[in-house]
């Protein structure tokens, strides 16, 4: 029944004086279990640099990043009273450029996904590296699709990296219940959302219908500008995701035709704006994105043996799972972020912001 500072001490003071009592509450409250998980402090960390394949300019899709959506209600035909069924939207982002592809899978199979694979790479071609969750923050989906979502990125992956090893496709997965190192494809799943609830609303559409939404949709978020505007008073035009795929933004107005040009001049052109994109790039988009607006400090390290508690959002506090530090993950700076933890019904990997660590001896001490 510990209250705060003042009312403890007012308590106290009823009945006893006691030198430096103060300072004896702050350590009486901060060693107690009970309010340490009602608090809900989680340790952070120092914000990460940016990994490389977010700095060093590639082709699109070079490096994706890949989510699903959904489900969503597709109607199965165009019949008034048709039944519905379930639909998926794959959303595909680049780490370059943040272009984005859409597609949409009948369901939670390894064949759907596949197919929805093969007709990204038959667009925007082989990626080097593919990156994704591991399923435990699936938008919108229940429980038991969760824990199909989790076999099916069991499967799907070490299949897709048999099939396009030539390519030299290689398939990697951030922390479990992290979802803020997959910021990017989150970020594009949320943009694609707001664009369907402010277009479709309650309506349902077929898989055509959808399928064409979903197209416009991609065309609306290609185009959005990655980069404030020009400093310069006669440029216009802000650098989108489109100058990467087609020169120019995807909704824009069609420009004059080159064909007065020879073949050479319009090669010239192209490497043109082919350099300004890339000088906009890192001039522009870069510079932007290695400002730090949280976790600017670096906070204490974890050690191995602490006893944590393992943040859960379907459970209260009083019910989270008690690990104990069994293995630390040290970034490409040094610092930890990600930890292994022991606990009754075997070892997990979680990072530091889910975690909630009780108080030591050594931390009563100092």
């Amino acid at each position: 029944m510990h209250g705060e500072h003042r009312l403890m001490q007012q308590m106290v003071r009823q009945e006893f004086y006691v030198p430096r009592l103060k300072p004896q509450i702050k350590r009486t409250i901060f060693m107690c279990k009970q309010c340490t998980m009602y608090k809900h402090k989680m340790r952070t960390q120092i914000m990460a640099a940016l990994p490389p394949e977010r700095c060093n300019y590639a082709l699109p899709f070079t490096t994706t990043g890949v989510d699903f959506a959904g489900p969503f209600q597709i109607k199965a035909s165009m019949l008034r009273s048709s039944s519905f069924r379930k639909g998926y939207v794959a959303v595909f982002v680049c780490f370059t450029t943040k272009a984005v592809h859409l597609e949409l899978c009948s369901d939670l199979t390894t064949a759907a996904f596949l197919a929805a694979f093969a007709r990204f790479v038959g667009r925007r071609g082989f990626p080097l590296k593919i990156m994704s969750d591991n399923g435990k923050n699936f938008v919108g989906a229940q429980r038991a699709t969760e824990k199909e979502f989790l076999q099916f990125m069991k499967e799907v992956s070490p299949e897709i990296v048999r099939k396009y090893a030539p390519q030299g496709i290689d398939w990697q997965f951030i922390p479990p219940c992290s979802p803020h190192m997959g910021g990017l494809w989150e970020s594009a799943v949320k943009s694609f959302k707001s664009h369907l609830k402010k277009t479709a609303g309650d309506h349902k559409f077929n898989y055509e219908e959808f399928t064409t939404l979903l197209t416009r949709i991609e065309a609306v978020l290609n185009s959005r500008p990655i980069s404030p505007l020009s400093q310069d008073p006669s440029d216009f035009t802000a650098l989108t995701p489109g100058h990467f795929l087609k020169g120019a933004p995807i909704l824009a107005i069609p420009e004059p035709g080159v064909e007065s040009l020879s073949l050479s001049n319009r090669w010239e052109r192209i490497k043109i704006l082919h350099h300004d994109f890339s000088r906009r790039w890192k001039e522009d988009y870069i510079k932007d994105l290695h400002k730090r607006y949280r976790w600017k400090t670096q906070e204490k390290a974890p050690k191995l043996g602490d006893c944590v508690l393992i943040q859960d959002d379907c459970l209260p506090p009083t019910e989270w799972r008690l690990g104990r530090i069994k293995q630390l993950h040290y970034g490409s700076d040094g610092h930890v972020r990600v930890v292994d933890l022991r606990t009754q019904t075997g070892t997990l990997t979680r990072p530091l912001v889910k975690l909630c660590f009780l108080p030591t001896a050594e931390d009563k001490e100092t």
